[in-house]
Order: C-alpha cells, then structure tokens, then sequence
C-alpha cells in the first residue's frame, strides 16, 4: 500500500502530518518538487523526516541526503524528539528510508563535477527504488557557487533532474521566511512547485512555531499562516 491517493486526476503523496495535508488538498502532487524554507530551529529537518517515517510505514521507499549533518547526529536528533516513533529504527535497518551524507565540496565550482554529484544521488536512489527525497540542504551548496547566478541555475538544474526521474522532492533550506523571498533569483523562478515557509514568532514573553504555504501547484492551499507543536508524535500543525 502506498500513502497516495487521487484528488480528480492528481495523484497526491499524503505527509502523514496532522493537520498539515488539511492544508494542501490531502498531500502533495506527486513529482513535486517542493521547498522547506525556515530559520534556523524551525524544524525543517525533522518535518522532512516524518513526512519520510509516515510513508516508509506504508512500504514507501525514500532517500535522505543530508549534506551538512553526519547520519548519527540526525538519527539521535530524530529519536530525541520523536521518541515516539517506534519504528523508526526498523525503517533504517531495512533501508526504507536510506540515509546517506554527501558533503558539499568546492569541486563543485566545476559544472562537471556537480553535474556528477546529482547522477549519484539519482543512482544511490534507484537503488532502494525511492519514490520519494529529502535533499537537506540547498544552503550548504550557496556556499561553494560563486554568485547567486550560478547557485541558482545550479539549483534549477538539480530539480530538473529530480523532476524527470518521477521523484516528490523536498529540499531544504535556511533562509528568514518573513524577507522577501522574490529578491533572490532562486525564488523568483518556477523551478519550485510548493513553498513552506517554517519559522518561530517571538512575541513578548513567548514564542510559536508558525507554518505558512504560500505555493503549491494543483492544490487548495490555506495561505493564511498557521501554529503548529512539536511533539514526541511528531508535528501537529493547528489547522482548525
């Protein structure tokens, strides 16, 4: 069984998140390629972790390329706050969800040599016949490309290549969410099928996780921003 279902003629890959895919029609069309964008601490990792955990419950193999993390610091992390996800080490252990760090280098300034890296990620991910990824994160490649220019056509580059290989995609990224996100060029593109904007509203004397989706192609979505919890469940985002 397959955490999908058909909303008329678009077939939706459901995040498994309560109250997230009450936001987005049931899911996220599938072949999406999605950004997750938030401050730093804002949980954009372990969203894109669960989403991978509720799937990989229903036999849906994924890939989980961390570039900055190493695979025990998001493994602890990941059992540390959902410590409820029983599971959780079974997935691994059968290569469900299969979780591999892939630094950045400065080789990549070479088009060749990036153009390289995107082709082992696709084989690494024929391997378990993923249908789903979670590339965590864009942030790091900015840091090795010369200009937003290059970062950006970089980028479109990589999604076209996930695009065409049939894949639902979540990359990650650190940004402040609440900027102007038309100012850089990666943002102004239709590279991106979806937006979700992660990040915490600090008032005096507390703080709220706050989610908002601004984008999503072939989907009702509330763009209303909306507060969500972290819990040892997983996320609950507050959609009522």
């Amino acid at each position: 069984m397959i955490c999908m279902e058909n909303m008329g003629v678009i077939k939706r890959i459901k995040t498994g998140i309560a109250g997230l895919d009450q936001l987005i029609s049931g899911g996220v069309p599938v072949g999406s390629q999605v950004l997750i964008m938030g401050s730093p601490g804002a949980g954009k990792t372990l969203m894109s972790i669960e989403m991978l955990y509720h799937n990989a419950k229903l036999e849906v193999p994924s890939t989980f390329i961390t570039t900055e993390e190493m695979k025990e610091s998001i493994i602890s992390n990941v059992e540390n706050a959902f410590y409820a996800f029983e599971e959780f080490e079974d997935i691994l252990e059968k290569n469900t969800i299969q979780l591999i760090h892939k630094p950045i280098i400065d080789d990549f300034k070479s088009r060749e040599n990036f153009e390289k890296f995107i082709a082992e990620i696709v084989e690494a991910m024929n391997a378990n016949k993923s249908r789903i990824l979670v590339f965590d994160s864009l942030s790091s490649l900015r840091t090795v490309m010369p200009d937003d220019r290059t970062f950006t056509r970089s980028a479109a580059y990589m999604t076209e290549v996930f695009r065409e290989a049939s894949l639902t995609t979540f990359i990650t990224m650190e940004a402040d969410p609440k900027q102007d996100i038309i100012r850089s060029g990666i943002y102004g593109t239709s590279m991106f099928d979806g937006l979700i904007k992660l990040y915490i509203n600090k008032a005096v004397g507390t703080s709220q996780y706050m989610i908002e989706i601004p984008k999503l192609r072939n989907s009702a979505h509330k763009l209303s921003d909306v507060p969500f919890q972290i819990t040892s469940k997983g996320f609950d985002v507050l959609a009522d």
